[in-house]
């Protein structure tokens, strides 16, 4: 998580995060969390209906307010959590992968 926190700081507050699922941005819209015990701790990205996706400043505050840098970040999708490695800008969005 702190290598994608890292890349995030160079991006602008305002830039809206999505989750391309089959070249489709769906909103990130909250970060929910496995316990600090869990045999892989991570952060789970929620997606939620085509609308208001968290900003770049929103999910940076949400990731760093855990306190737990080495958790490995995951998106919720219908198939299961996903492994998120990084992201890519598409029209001035932040588009996680």
């Amino acid at each position: 998580m702190s290598e994608l926190l890292l890349l995030l700081a160079d991006i602008r507050r305002n830039t809206p995060v999505y989750y391309n699922q089959d070249k489709t941005p769906l909103p990130v819209t909250g970060v929910a969390w496995t316990k600090a015990d869990a045999e892989t701790p991570a952060a789970l990205l929620q997606l939620g209906p085509p609308g208001h996706p968290r900003r770049q400043w929103e999910l940076v505050a949400l990731l760093q307010e855990s306190q737990r840098p080495d958790d490995e970040i995951y998106v919720v999708t219908k198939k299961g959590p996903v492994p998120i490695f990084g992201f890519r800008l598409v029209n001035q969005h932040i588009w996680l992968g």
